[in-house]
């Protein structure tokens, strides 16, 4: 009943391979974020012209949201990096 935990049929992988994996994933976040965040922009620039003030306020909040998700988001990339240094630093003293 518990043999597949116990099996090992996992693949282990590295803590490097899981750390770039992680860093893929929060590139494309990044990437995904500047486009809602242009999107966000152009559609405020759009309802200021018809005359819809409330509408292009709420555009600027979701901008000025999702530059705060790109801003968390660099913090995590950055922290992702720093783990990788130490772990190259790590295996290179060995």
């Amino acid at each position: 009943m518990l043999g597949w935990l116990l099996c090992g049929c996992r693949k282990e992988s590295s803590a490097t391979d899981q750390l770039k994996q992680a860093r893929d994933v929060f590139a494309a976040k990044e990437a995904v974020l500047q486009k809602k965040i242009s999107q966000e922009m152009e559609r405020a620039k759009e309802f200021t012209k018809s005359g819809n003030k409330h509408a292009a306020m709420q555009c600027l909040k979701r901008k000025k949201y999702y530059e705060s998700q790109m801003n968390q988001v660099g913090s995590v990339q950055s922290r992702i990096n720093t783990k990788e240094k130490m772990i190259a630093d790590h295996t290179a003293n060995k």
